[in-house]
C-alpha cells in the first residue's frame, strides 16, 4: 500500500540504504508470505543513537509505525 511505502521511504532516508536493506524489516517484507505487520513493528526498534534511547527517535518511529499500519 502507498502508506506503507511512504513510511519505509521516510525511515530509509534517515537510516540510509545499506542499513535499511540489511534490516530485519526488509527480511520480513521478502519472506514468503510477506509479514507486513511484522515489518511495520520493526520500525519501533530503531530508536537508539549513541547507544541510548532517544525521545525524538521514539516519537518519529511511532509516527512512521502508525503511517505504516494505515493511520495518518
Amino acid at each position: 500500500h502507498q502508506y506503507e511505502f511512504d513510511a519505509y521511504v521516510s525511515f530509509s532516508y534517515i537510516v540510509g540504504g545499506p542499513a535499511f536493506c540489511g534490516s530485519t524489516l526488509v527480511k520480513k517484507l521478502r519472506a514468503t508470505p510477506p509479514d507486513y505487520a511484522g515489518a511495520c513493528r520493526e520500525l519501533l526498534r530503531w530508536v537508539h543513537a549513541g547507544g541510548e534511547r532517544q525521545p525524538g527517535l521514539i516519537a518519529r518511529r511511532a509516527a512512521e509505525y502508525r503511517q505504516c499500519m494505515g493511520g495518518v
